[in-house]
């Protein structure tokens, strides 16, 4: 009887040591997933009624007020982070926010 207990928790610690590694494995792989975005940073150079100007990096930008946060504005001299999707640029950003 002493036997079956003691082989009975043996295999229920392996199981617990295994599912402790799939599940870092699991973790490792979905901190992989969010970097599907990638990150330039611009500064705010001209701001209108509709939406923003920036430079950074050679390149220029303009985008609209609504991909920020509704509670984030910009001035001239403001920098953004700008997500792109890495799939393809082709919709344009699809999150700013504002570095503080």
């Amino acid at each position: 009887m002493r036997i079956l207990v003691l082989f009975l928790l043996t295999l229920v610690l392996g199981l617990m040591i295994f599912l402790n590694i799939q599940m870092d494995q699991a973790k490792k792989s979905s901190n992989e997933m969010k970097s599907d975005y990638v990150t330039e940073e611009y500064t705010i150079n001209k701001v209108d009624a509709s939406g923003n100007f920036g430079e950074g990096n050679g390149k220029s930008i303009y985008f609209k007020k609504d991909k920020l946060h509704p509670e984030e504005y910009v001035q001239p001299g403001d920098k953004v982070t700008v997500y792109f999707d890495r799939s393809g640029r082709i919709d344009g950003p699809v999150k700013i926010e504002k570095i503080e």
